[in-house]
């Protein structure tokens, strides 16, 4: 029983000691690094944008926003975003 307590208290102490190994190995990137790293997110997020602006688009307008009669010509694009997400289950 006394092992199963000094495994259980061991436990935090172990976390500690590898945070604080994980934190000491870390390093600040230099400029050159940063850049990259920058332009990647960068990079991300234009290419988000554009996946959420088409996928805006698939959408038809809500009633009360289209109110000419015939179907919105922006909703050619359909992305079954729901699909996509939930996997077809």
């Amino acid at each position: 029983m006394s092992d199963q307590l000094k495994e259980i208290a061991d436990v935090p102490k172990d976390f500690i000691k590898d945070g604080t190994l994980f934190i000491n190995r870390c390093t600040k990137p230099d400029k050159r690094e940063f850049i990259k790293i920058s332009q990647a997110v960068g990079i991300g997020f234009v290419v988000m944008g554009a996946i959420g602006y088409l996928v805006k688009l698939g959408r038809p307008l809500p009633p009360s926003v289209n109110t000419q009669r015939h179907t919105n010509t922006a909703s050619a694009v359909h992305i079954p975003v729901n699909n996509i997400l939930v996997g077809g289950a």
